[in-house]
């Protein structure tokens, strides 16, 4: 065995990689075996060492026998799994069989922050393995991205860069003409989605005619707005509408051919545009069949992924992620968009009722870094570095206004803790108890308080916790990593503004959200691309992430969530085929169509087999007016229909009665309960769909003794109980429901003294998925 020697050589043999890749592996991989020693003519190993390393790092011996097969080596860099490269080997067949053009591209679907940046770079590199020998991606017109993704492809290329083998460039930055030799490697252009980019890159291919004989992989990233049909801004005399498909298709004429593949998150805009839209707004049809892709796939979620549902799903009491999101008022969320010392000044914002959600958010989330970090020494691990995002408004006096109070808040936050530690005491003693009951129910430990609290102070006065305020490219590029994500220079970082928040945007180890955007129309796709939150992180985490925001905001979050995942579902079951049903009212009530293209996101109201639509966050009325409301309910609601463990029948039009009289005995703080979207999906299930009968189920049930405190589950698993849960969404069901819960009333349950009827409407439990437009754009 003492001559089981080999050096760079031989283990670049034994890999059937080059001399450099085994060289950037000693670099890359902590792990690499230590030589046994450094001679003149190079580092030797025990082969023993080398042959465990390779086989634990999926680098099987001799199963890379070419050079150019750039995927296998590539996977074997990053540790792909087996569901990441089937799903990259999938798209590269799909792409070399199928006709795929501006009109009908491929679409690689992922969700947001699920690593659709790591999947289309595989392509790419499987891409060259097949015979294509360049790759154009199209980024978003920003610098920050453009300048991301060529970080990110040189970082996974380095490997086949540094042999010579790739050449990775972006357009506007060209390093002068190149040379043969680098026109002989396989090439990869990054271009922003706007003209001058595009025509730099026509100039460029023409300019070099080796390249028109070339099979090129076009990508698309961040691609829901149809990036290929880019609008510039209306006004703009120098782009019109459709100038990068023309560009597109320009490119397209000078090369062999392009294979086309979109790469998004928030797919509305490509399959909710059907063909036809007036004949289908003129009653043809209710049920809008989206143009159809050349194909789609679907990129696999990995273990690590934290999403949507992991903010916005149904949560019992003892589920930590029932804790993550924290109201507040839309008032301090106003407050901070325009400048008014009155209500906000330097003296008051460690007491101020209008910064009170804002000074929770900034102390619980050094509170939460340092219970996070205590776990972890516990645990014998390194300690992490923490996030935390600030976003209220995208107006630069609104960021000037909301810079001045953070300011004011942390320096006053900062000056306590060096001069009189016990006035924080308060501030963190709620901070603790806050995240105590979610570490609980996440059944980990808390650290003893005081020596919390001295961290927290210490922390504070030792300058661990910063703030960077972010308003320009310019600011995130020199604020990105060498990994092309937010660097976190202190354990505790605060970052204020909007631009972090653009697309593809990383921000490690964020655990703590302030959000305020609250636009008249909310647009799904932008809202999503805002959730910086999502994407790979320690589930451990979660215990102590906090998301604020309004009450307001958070129930268009819900929305737009439940819409996205009713449309994911459909793509997952092959059911998008079918089409997706787009309803609305008319002035007189009536069901009609609506086209998608019509619809404000902000105010839609989605329905699937999974989900019910039912009022929330409302109080009841009192007085005679309920007597008189409830006396009608009592007479509508028949007494053998109640407590008999089983749905009835009734015609739709008794159920419409008995929603309008219980829509008369709710009153809404904040966001109004939409009964017209209840009554349109009744009408519908009821008399449309599937050869609707015009009946709808109705369960009956009485003496429900929930709290007002409990009300406020959205999604109306909790307030259903479990055994009524699988009865109403587990078990078939051909018709809709109107589930009827008597609530009894009293103040000592929140409520005012009368007893109220609670209705939660279910959708067949095999429909297709339906939105409900409250609002259309004219």
């Amino acid at each position: 065995m003492d001559h089981d020697l080999v050096g760079i050589n031989e283990i670049a043999a034994m890999a059937g990689v080059t001399t450099q890749a085994v060289a950037n592996w000693r670099v890359r991989s902590s792990d690499f075996p230590q030589p046994l020693k450094e001679l003149a003519s190079g580092p030797v190993f025990r082969g023993t060492q080398i042959r465990a390393w390779l086989k634990r790092n999926n680098r099987k011996l001799g199963s890379l026998q070419s050079s150019s097969s750039y995927y296998p080596r590539l996977k074997s860099f990053r540790n792909d799994d087996e569901a990441l490269s089937n799903c990259i080997e999938e798209i590269v067949n799909e792409l070399e069989t199928a006709s795929t053009t501006g009109d009908k591209p491929g679409m690689l679907l992922g969700k947001i922050q699920s690593g659709k940046t790591r999947g289309f770079v595989g392509v790419i590199a499987r891409a060259f393995d097949r015979g294509f020998d360049m790759a154009i991606v199209l980024t978003k017109g920003t610098k920050t991205l453009s300048a991301q993704t060529v970080r990110r492809l040189e970082a996974d290329f380095k490997e086949f860069i540094d042999d010579d083998e790739f050449l990775v460039v972006d357009i506007m930055n060209l390093p002068g003409t190149l040379r043969r030799s680098e026109l002989r490697r396989k090439i990869v252009i990054v271009a922003k989605k706007q003209a001058r980019n595009l025509d730099r890159l026509i100039e460029f291919i023409d300019d070099y005619e080796d390249l028109q004989d070339r099979k090129v992989l076009l990508i698309d990233d961040e691609a829901d707005l149809a990036g290929v049909r880019f609008v510039r801004k209306a006004g703009d005399p120098n782009i019109k509408q459709g100038t990068i498909a023309d560009q597109i298709d320009q490119l397209r004429d000078m090369t062999q051919g392009i294979a086309f593949l979109q790469v998004t998150a928030t797919p509305y805009s490509l399959y909710l545009q059907p063909d036809g839209y007036d004949d289908a707004a003129n009653g043809a049809s209710y049920v809008f069949k989206p143009k159809r892709p050349a194909f789609t796939k679907l990129l696999p979620i990995h273990s690590g992924y934290v999403g949507g549902d992991d903010y916005f799903g149904p949560f019992d009491a003892d589920d930590p992620r029932s804790k993550l999101i924290v109201e507040v008022s839309e008032q301090e969320q106003d407050a901070l968009r325009r400048a008014d010392r009155r209500r906000i000044s330097s003296s008051n914002v460690l007491e101020s009722d209008n910064v009170a959600g804002l000074r929770r958010a900034i102390i619980t989330f050094v509170v939460a870094a340092g219970v996070r970090q205590w776990q972890q020494r516990e645990g014998g691990d390194r300690p992490k570095k923490y996030a935390m995002v600030i976003h209220n408004d995208i107006q630069r006096a609104a960021h000037a206004w909301q810079d001045q109070v953070i300011d004011w808040m942390f320096g006053a936050i900062v000056d306590a803790a060096e001069k009189d530690p016990d006035r924080l005491r308060p501030l963190f003693n709620e901070a603790f108890d806050d995240l105590e009951a979610s570490v609980a129910a996440d059944k980990s430990k808390m650290p003893p308080r005081d020596d919390a609290f001295d961290a927290f102070i210490d922390a504070l006065q030792n300058d661990d916790a910063a703030v960077e305020k972010v308003n320009s490219d310019t600011d995130v590029m020199a604020l990105l990593d060498a990994n092309a994500e937010l660097k976190l220079r202190t354990p505790y970082n605060i970052w204020v503004g909007g631009n972090i928040l653009d697309r593809g945007i990383t921000i490690p180890n964020l655990i703590s959200f302030y959000y305020g955007r609250n636009p008249k129309t909310m647009q799904a796709d932008t809202v999503l691309q805002h959730s910086r939150m999502y994407g790979n992180r320690d589930r451990r985490d979660l215990a102590v992430t906090r998301f604020y925001t309004s009450r307001a905001v958070y129930d268009r979050l819900y929305t737009i969530n439940a819409l996205e995942g009713a449309l994911r579902k459909a793509f997952e079951t092959g059911a998008h085929d079918a089409g997706v049903v787009f309803i609305q009212s008319d002035a007189a009530r009536r069901v009609r169509p609506c086209a998608p293209n019509k619809i404000l996101l902000s105010d839609v109201v989605a329905v699937s087999p999974n989900d019910m639509l039912l009022p929330s966050d409302f109080q009841t009325k009192g007085g005679s007016a309920m007597t008189k409301i409830q006396t009608e309910l009592e007479r509508l609601i028949k007494p053998e229909w109640r407590n008999i463990g089983d749905f009835v029948s009734v015609d739709r039009k008794t159920a419409l009665a008995i929603i309008d009289a219980i829509g008369q005995s709710m009153e809404f703080d904040t966001v109004a309960f939409e009964w017209d979207a209840m009554r349109g999906l009744i009408e519908y299930y009821a008399d449309v769909a599937q050869g609707g009968d015009g009946k709808i189920l109705i369960w009956a049930e009485t003496g429900r003794k929930l709290t007002r405190a409990g009300s406020g589950d959205k999604s109306g698993r909790s307030i259903l109980g479990t055994a009524l849960r699988k009865k109403v969404l587990d078990e078939p069901r051909s018709k809709p429901a109107l589930i009827l819960l008597q609530q009894e009333g009293g103040r000592d349950l929140g409520w005012t003294a009368h007893k109220f009827w609670w209705p939660l409407f279910a959708a067949p439990t095999d429909a297709e998925p339906c939105v409900f437009a409250t609002k259309v754009a004219a």
